[in-house]
This record gives structure tokens, sequence and C-alpha cells, in this order.
């Protein structure tokens, strides 16, 4: 049996599961997966999923021995500030759930399943969250970035400069080593 409503919510009857299999095909707002008590639930750092936007589910529920296996695919979109000129970005989470669902949940690994009803929310919100970036995101553009400040952008040239000037293999020497560097030699000095 297959149920594909782009507008319905994440609490499925498991009446409609008894005969076996169900695809669930649901489009939801982000808002509706934010906890009651905590409305911006959906922020890892300075990534977060906006709650007017949509978060696409598609999945099976399959009924076995009383449990209720859910496995399908689940897509959202973030937002985020560029880890170089800290412009907002945008991007797209994409994962795959595998769940189970129990009367008896233990804690960590299964989630409630009520005699009527499985409340998927928690299981989306919580998979949604699991993949956020939660690292500087990296920014898209090509070096340099065309939004940094052109303080930035003239020492991203300069030093650009400077590894060509080097060659490639050279590194960049830090000023807090010079005095170091002093002390050591070069190695084509004798000593």
């Amino acid at each position: 049996m297959s149920r594909r409503d782009p507008k319905r919510s994440l609490s499925v009857p498991l009446r409609l599961v008894d005969d076996g299999q169900l695809e669930w095909s649901a489009t939801v707002t982000a808002s509706e997966l934010a906890e009651r008590d905590s409305p911006d639930t959906l922020r890892i750092a300075d990534v977060e999923v906006p709650l007017d936007s949509d978060v696409r589910v598609k999945l099976v529920l399959e009924l076995i021995s009383g449990e209720l296996s859910v496995t399908g695919q689940l897509t959202a979109t973030w937002k985020g500030p560029c880890a170089r000129c800290w412009l907002p970005l945008d991007g797209e989470v994409r994962t795959t759930v595998r769940e189970v669902f129990t009367a008896e949940p233990r804690e960590g690994e299964q989630y409630r399943l009520d005699p009527e009803h499985a409340d998927l929310v928690p299981m989306v919100r919580e998979a949604v969250l699991l993949e956020l970036p939660i690292e500087a995101i990296p920014c898209p553009h090509a070096d340099p970035c065309p939004n940094l400040p052109s303080v930035l952008t003239q020492f991203h040239d300069d030093s650009a400069h400077e590894d060509s000037a080097l060659g490639d293999s050279a590194e960049l020497a830090d000023p807090r080593w010079a005095a170091l560097e002093a002390l050591r030699g070069h190695p084509d000095e004798s000593s």
C-alpha cells in the first residue's frame, strides 16, 4: 500500500500498516519538528534548519512482531555562515534512516510506539540534527573569496605571491620563529 500526500503529518495511524508494508511520504515544515519547550531546537552552533523551510520524508514502514521498522530518506535545507567571509550559505541535508519503534523502547536505541499510531517527529528531528555540519562551513567560492574585505584579500594576494616567489615547496616563515632561525643558520653554511 502506498500513501503519498505532500503535506501530511508525521503521525502514522498503525491501521494503515496492518497489511504489511506502507510507503509514507510527507512534507512538513521544520517548525513542526521543533520541541514545544524550545523552538530553537533545529540548530547546531551557527547552522540551522529555518523553521519555515520544508523537510521531505520518504519512508517504508513495516510491522514485524509488534514492532515497527522504519527505513527511508529525509531531506532538509540548512543555513549557516561561510567559514571565511561569514556571509550566509545554505545547503541540503540528505540522510537515510533505519529505526525501530516499539511499545517499550530501549533509551537511545528505539522510539516509542503507541497502540494507535507512530509519532515520527522525534526520529526525523534527531536524524536531521545529526546531519547538520557542526564545523566551519567551507567557502564555496574560488580563491580568493569575492566576499572577503579588501584588507583580507590583500593579505591573501600577498601570501600567494610570496608562495610563488619561494617555490611551491617553500613554507612561509612565521615571524615568531625568526630569532631561532637566525641561531640555527642555513644548511649550506659550514658550522
